[in-house]
């Protein structure tokens, strides 16, 4: 049976939650002008998300392997990304302070990632993958508080 879904329980600090399929790299994790405006630093096969809140805390982020994707009623910002799995044996969900590494079945082939920021009793997060044989604008799918416009596209790569 495949591995569709993980949640980890993520310490989020220096407003970033990052999923990446290569090491860390200080140089992808730079914030430009743009990339702080947009909340979101996009490279093919790492991508980090600015998490809204400010401070260090710790948040829940469901980890999905979908064939399609479904808004979730609570959201409050929505973004998706193209994702390049480069190695799946090396996927991590992570922040500054801590790493986890993803369970779910991918391949390496190309994917829509949608990164959503959702309110129930606390914030939490969710990350959905979807095959895709096309790559995916990278855009917002609502307006939200924070600035973003629904089908506005993103800048990806520093910026």
């Amino acid at each position: 049976m495949k591995n569709t879904a993980q949640s980890v329980d993520l310490l989020i600090s220096h407003s970033q939650i990052q999923f990446r399929s290569r090491p860390f790299d200080e140089t992808s994790s730079q914030w430009g002008k743009v990339n702080l405006e947009q909340g979101a630093i996009i490279h093919s096969d790492y991508v980090v998300f600015d998490p809204l809140p400010e401070d260090a805390f710790g948040a829940n982020v469901h980890l999905k392997l979908q064939e399609s994707f479904d808004l979730d009623p609570t959201a409050q910002r929505c973004i998706v990304v193209p994702f390049h799995v480069t190695d799946s044996s090396h996927l991590e969900i992570a922040s500054a302070a801590e790493k986890f590494k993803v369970e779910l079945d991918l391949e390496k082939r190309d994917y829509a990632l949608y990164f959503e920021v959702c309110e129930g009793d606390e914030i939490f997060y969710k990350i959905t993958l979807v095959p895709s044989d096309s790559k995916a604008p990278a855009q917002y799918l609502l307006d939200d508080p924070w600035g973003g416009e629904k089908g506005k596209v993103l800048v990806e790569g520093l910026g």
